[in-house]
């Protein structure tokens, strides 16, 4: 019975340790602020573990700087340090609380550490997004 308990014991804490580990890896609840005539954000860092072939990205909302919020949609792309585009299409589109997509990674960018990700508005006003990203 002894035996049971430690082995329950190490299963659970190298769970815990597993989870600690991923969530290290994500950022979530991410203000961005998307620039007017839909121009890029900065990159921004997303460290992975290597074993995906894709990063998971979600939006949970998105609203204009100023006036109406009618807004539901905004742009993504992934690009490796020099910003060249890493990923098989020019840029994803993401819905507000659609929930995490997979953002896959080409042939060839596979072995980075860090991609990078860039966001855009869906249409040439400013606007502010909140959004989650993780590199697995």
């Amino acid at each position: 019975m002894n035996k049971k308990k430690r082995i329950t014991t190490i299963i659970v804490t190298m769970a815990m340790l597993c989870m600690m580990a991923m969530s290290a890896l994500a950022d979530t609840n991410v203000v961005v602020t998307l620039p007017e005539n839909q121009v890029w954000t900065s990159s921004m860092p997303v460290p992975r573990s290597g074993a995906y072939s894709y990063v998971w990205v979600s939006c949970d909302a998105v609203y204009p700087l100023y006036g109406t919020d009618n807004f539901s949609r905004i742009q993504t792309r992934l690009v490796n340090s020099e910003e060249t585009l890493i990923m098989e299409d020019d840029f994803v589109i993401l819905k507000e609380g659609d929930g995490y997509q997979e953002i896959y990674i080409m042939e060839g960018y596979l072995g980075l550490e860090t991609v990078y990700i860039q966001f855009r508005g869906n249409i040439y006003k400013g606007a502010e997004a909140v959004v989650n990203y993780e590199g697995l």
